[in-house]
C-alpha cells in the first residue's frame, strides 16, 4: 500500500526504487468501465483499491501549502534533500524536517485521524 511508504524515516542518500515500481504498476492500470470486462482475475481488486488510494493522497497532496507540495512531490520523485534544497531554496536539514511532517501529516489526513487539520 502506498500510504505504508510515508511512515519510513527519511535517509537523503537512500534511494527509492519502490516509488518507480509503483509509478510503472499504475501505469498499467485499466479504467473502471474494463475492470467489469476483465473479470476479477485475483488482483482486479486489489488493483482498483490501489488506484483509489493513489488517487485519494494525490487530492491530499494538493491540500498542502505550495511549498510543501512543491517538497513532497520531489521526494516522491525520488530527489533527496540536497536536491530539493538547491530548487526550493531551502536548507536541506530544513528539507529533510519538512518531509517528515508532510509525511506525518499526509498519514493522519490519509487515515481521519483529526488532530488539526492545518498545514505542516
Amino acid at each position: 500500500m502506498l500510504i505504508a511508504n510515508l511512515d519510513l524515516p527519511h535517509r537523503p542518500q537512500h534511494r527509492r526504487p519502490h516509488v518507480m515500481r509503483e509509478r510503472r504498476a499504475y501505469s498499467a492500470l485499466v479504467g473502471l468501465e474494463d475492470l467489469d470486462r476483465l473479470g476479477d482475475q485475483g488482483h482486479g481488486l486489489s488493483l482498483l483499491h490501489r488506484a483509489l488510494n493513489l488517487e485519494r493522497l494525490e487530492t491530499l497532496i494538493q491540500r498542502l501549502k505550495p511549498l510543501d507540495r512543491q517538497v513532497i512531490v520531489s521526494y516522491l520523485e525520488d530527489l533527496d534533500a540536497a536536491s530539493i534544497a538547491e530548487i526550493t531554496g531551502l536548507l536541506p536539514a530544513n528539507v529533510a524536517m519538512k518531509i517528515h511532517r508532510i509525511k506525518r501529516l499526509l498519514a493522519r489526513w490519509f487515515s481521519g485521524t483529526p488532530k488539526g487539520d492545518s498545514n505542516a
